[in-house]
């Protein structure tokens, strides 16, 4: 059976006409008996109270809400806001930024929890993710970092989910038929997020292109209202809106969940814990591929190396917990190497619980990257004197997430023309040490 979680990117905090899409699109959902997953923007939920939209927020009471960010396109953005040398400092800014996003969402719209995080465009800041799992959000949705299966994916302590199709314009021309062709495309998924701009179902342009592409375009609360679509195509996208729910729930092949189910369900996997006997097994899994593992647990390349570092100092278990990558590219050596034992031992200080891992590591007198370092360790713990390490890629194969391989922010999307991305792109892909797959998952091909 295939999850669906009918998701909606709830933005436009420039125009109260815009807003009659929320209206419209939750009335719907609520009538339908179905609970939809509005993630909104901070400075809109501001300002459907500014702008006295009651009949909106009360729609909104009988679904779940998440955040869409504190202010969308507003400058900087996530990204421009983030890409930071100093980690700490950047991951700072975005938990005042982003808890005063949750402020107003709470005292404007209310919300008992915020189930799920979900940046806009391609804001997908490796500091966002770490940032929302310590502000207590277990779900980040569009991401990169997802299956093309929708199977879900644990990154940076965050499970994700990718958005998986888009509805509006579809909607605008869909007839049946087309609607039950795209169940059955989703049907071969294990998860799948259909999404929606509410204003999108009002108005025929973006508001933030407008307003905010690349720049502050113009001063905050003189906006510029984008055009409004014909009302007659508005009410095409309500009508097929609705046609589609019902093809949903009447369809067998489909559950449809929330993002607050989802965590619920993710919260049934309990405890992790890797134990000694395990590393034959885990050896041997790291020797055909240097990929996470989802048996006999759902473990990371980084839960490896801290339960191996654990094992060198003579614990028989391992409880996992918050894991982090590194924060610059992998010392790779270049010739092989051979490491003694008590070497191994006495680098085990370098690696510790709740830090990013090192990008070096000092064995000896010799410098090695972490996936050297857990190759290694894993040699010695079955017994060994001595371990030798030959050159090899430090970070996993990322095919089975292409954009968080290829990611490459500066100069896309929205983003200020200053904006440099010194660091994001390539720290997203070093926190791949962090990348795990749930158990009960289908097996995932790096």
């Amino acid at each position: 059976m295939t999850d669906i979680i009918f998701s909606f990117d709830t933005e436009d905090f420039t125009s109260s006409r815009a807003a009659d899409g929320i209206l419209h699109e939750a009335r719907m959902f609520y009538e339908e008996g179905v609970v939809g997953n509005f993630c909104l923007v901070g400075l809109l939920a501001k300002q459907l109270r500014l702008w006295g939209r009651d009949d909106v927020i009360e729609a909104l009471s009988h679904h779940e809400i998440g955040t869409h960010t504190y202010g969308h396109t507003l400058h900087p953005m996530i990204n421009e806001y983030t890409d930071l040398e100093d980690f700490d400092a950047a991951e700072a800014e975005l938990i005042s930024r982003e808890s005063e996003a949750i402020r107003l969402i709470r005292e404007n719209v209310g919300a008992d929890r915020i189930w799920a995080a979900c940046p806009p465009g391609n804001q997908k800041s490796y500091v966002a993710m770490y940032g929302y799992h310590k502000m207590g959000i277990p779900i980040y949705a569009d991401t990169f970092c997802d299956t093309k299966w929708g199977t879900g994916a644990y990154y940076c302590n965050m499970f994700h989910v990718n958005y998986t199709f888009g509805m509006e314009r579809f909607l605008r021309t869909a007839t049946e038929e087309d609607m039950r062709r795209l169940l059955d495309d989703l049907a071969n998924r294990e998860r799948a997020v259909l999404y929606t701009h509410p204003n999108m179902s009002i108005k025929a342009e973006f508001w933030d292109m407008l307003n905010y592409h690349k720049e502050n375009l113009v001063p905050f609360g003189e906006w510029i209202e984008a055009r409004d679509l014909p009302e007659e195509i508005s009410q095409t996208i309500f009508r097929n809106m609705r046609k589609l729910i019902r093809l949903v729930k009447a369809d067998p092949r489909f559950r449809i969940i929330t993002y607050s189910d989802l965590a619920r369900e993710l919260a049934k996997d309990g405890e992790r814990t890797v134990c000694r006997e395990d590393i034959p097994y885990l050896h041997q899994c790291l020797k055909e591929r240097f990929f996470p593992v989802q048996s006999p647990v759902s473990l990371s390349l980084a839960d490896m190396i801290l339960a191996a570092r654990d094992f060198l100092q003579g614990k028989e278990a391992h409880v996992c917990g918050d894991v982090y990558g590194t924060l610059s590219a992998p010392c790779q050596i270049k010739e092989p190497l051979t490491v003694t034992k008590q070497e191994l031992i006495d680098s085990c200080a370098q690696i510790r619980d709740g830090a990013f891992l090192p990008a070096s590591i000092r064995v000896g007198e010799r410098e090695i990257g972490p996936a050297d370092w857990l190759y290694a360790a894993m040699e010695i713990l079955l017994g060994k004197d001595t371990a030798e390490i030959l050159p090899k890629p430090q970070l996993p194969c990322l095919d089975c997430m292409p954009e968080v391989r290829d990611s490459a922010f500066r100069g896309t999307w929205q983003h200020s023309d200053k904006f440099e991305d010194k660091y994001l792109s390539d720290r997203l892909r070093y926190q791949s040490y962090t990348m795990r797959f749930r158990t009960c998952s289908r097996p995932i091909e790096a």
